[in-house]
């Protein structure tokens, strides 16, 4: 017998749900992600497997990526992933033509594996933009490592040498942060002090000339360094005294300076001292303040400022994003943003021509759009596959399994459950007649297994 179910929509506030993202990375076209508890998982283009889950197929929501749960540290950089488990393991896969996994061989890897046997890795970054190749990380003692792509002296190691193992910059052991660009690096040690090395042709190390160096080059004087992000040819930084500075090339504005081509040395970006977070994308900058408002400015041609518009005319100075004061967390992709809230919900906004958004579309938005935020994932289970038709749907969604089908349950983009009931029929009809439009997914339970059906609303 066929059962007609109506919807009554439960809308409860979100402090009714848990946190869904812990923290996140995005590359040039993907986003890794760790949940709460431990699990890693990834989105958007996987065309040489950098989202690792075994395949070369773009993905617009979010998949766990195996069933580890102790990931830690998590760096997505141009096509290809590094990551730190809780045991301080480091593992990596994607791209690896460069040498920037690290395995010591040349070849793809569509699922993470193990780089050496070390367990004392403690951070890392992954070189993004269009040259992005190779690697940094630090360890638990302070060293300081590279690997990679290494045609500019962006490893660091006083060479052009490109190397496919980590291989120990220097001999200090008082490094704290680091973020590796497109063909360069920059640094900070524990007495606050900036470094950078690589390529220099954009005075993106900041250190007032326009040529490149083979090892850490220490960048002015200040001993009051906090963060730093890069990514193609521009650097932002902000000092311990909650002042944002920048430097590099900026021909879409993504200094926030105006319309300045090239800053040679660090130069503050207005005179606020209320700076929390600066992150740097392709050609486009996102900063969060100390009250949690979201700032951005730079190129926007795909929306990945998040302003409700798609424009050729650049934004050249730093403007804020509604006026929702709810941010802790954000990263950059090549043309996209991914935000953060208090809540632990994910936004994104700009290019997703591969999924980037990890919205379930390919669709490029110009306002924060919600993420998929769901334990299901969207995957299929075995040769028997629920039938949902028709779809996009406008009132009725009719569900067969030949298997049977014992629950059925409905949830948005955020993870939220808004209708669950229990079934004994090998199928049903689904009035979402009340469902606002958009993208939701319908977990369908048997006796056998679960399955996860992305439907979208008309």
């Amino acid at each position: 017998m066929k059962k007609t179910i109506t919807l009554f929509l439960i809308f409860l506030s979100l402090q009714n749900y848990a946190q869904c993202w812990q923290t996140i990375s995005s590359g040039i076209d993907h986003t890794l992600a760790i949940k709460p508890d431990g699990t890693l998982w990834a989105w958007g283009e996987n065309g040489v497997g950098q989202l690792g889950d075994g395949s070369d197929v773009d993905k617009n929501v979010p998949v766990q990526i195996g069933t580890a749960n102790n990931w830690k540290e998590i760096s997505a950089g141009t096509r290809f992933s590094l990551a730190i488990k809780t045991d301080g393991t480091l593992w990596a896969w994607g791209n690896n033509a460069l040498g920037q996994l690290g395995d010591g061989t040349n070849t793809r890897r569509y699922y993470p594996v193990r780089i050496g046997t070390a367990t004392d890795w403690k951070s890392i970054s992954a070189s993004a933009g269009t040259l992005g190749g190779h690697s940094l990380a630090i360890k638990t003692n302070g060293t300081l490592w590279a690997w990679g792509f290494n045609s500019s002296g962006q490893l660091g190691n006083s060479s052009l040498t490109s190397r496919n193992q980590p291989v120990q910059v220097g001999t200090d052991t008082n490094w704290n942060a680091i973020c590796a660009g497109s063909s360069y690096s920059v640094a900070i040690k524990v007495t606050g002090t900036l470094w950078a090395w690589g390529n220099n042709v954009s005075y993106q190390l900041g250190d007032g000339t326009g040529t490149s160096k083979l090892t850490p080059t220490q960048i002015g004087t200040a001993t009051n360094w906090k963060s730093i992000d890069t990514t193609r040819n521009h650097t932002l930084g902000i000092k311990t005294d909650g002042t944002l500075w920048t430097w590099g090339f900026g021909s879409e504005g993504q200094l926030g300076l105006g319309t300045v081509l090239y800053i040679n040395v660090p130069t503050q970006v207005g005179s606020d001292n209320d700076w929390a977070k600066a992150v740097a994308g392709d050609d486009h900058s996102l900063a969060l303040k100390t009250n949690g408002t979201l700032w951005s400015w730079g190129k926007n041609e795909s929306g990945e400022l998040g302003l409700g518009t798609n424009s050729t005319t650049d934004i050249t100075v730093p403007t804020q994003v509604n006026t929702n004061a709810d941010k802790t967390l954000i990263s950059t992709g090549g043309e996209f943003s991914l935000i953060m809230n208090a809540d632990g919900f994910l936004y994104a906004t700009g290019f997703n021509a591969d999924g980037e958004l990890g919205d379930g579309t390919n669709t490029n938005k110009n306002t924060l759009t919600p993420v998929i935020c769901t334990a299901l994932g969207v995957n299929e289970f075995g040769a028997t596959k629920v039938n949902a038709y028709p779809n996009p749907v406008r009132d009725l969604l009719q569900l067969s399994y030949g298997q049977g089908i014992t629950m059925v349950s409905v949830y948005n983009l955020l993870g939220q459950e808004v209708f669950s009931k229990s079934i004994q029929d090998n199928e049903a009809a689904l009035d979402l007649s009340a469902l606002s439009p958009g993208t939701y997914l319908v977990k369908v339970t048997s006796a056998a297994n679960t399955q996860t059906l992305k439907i979208v609303k008309q």
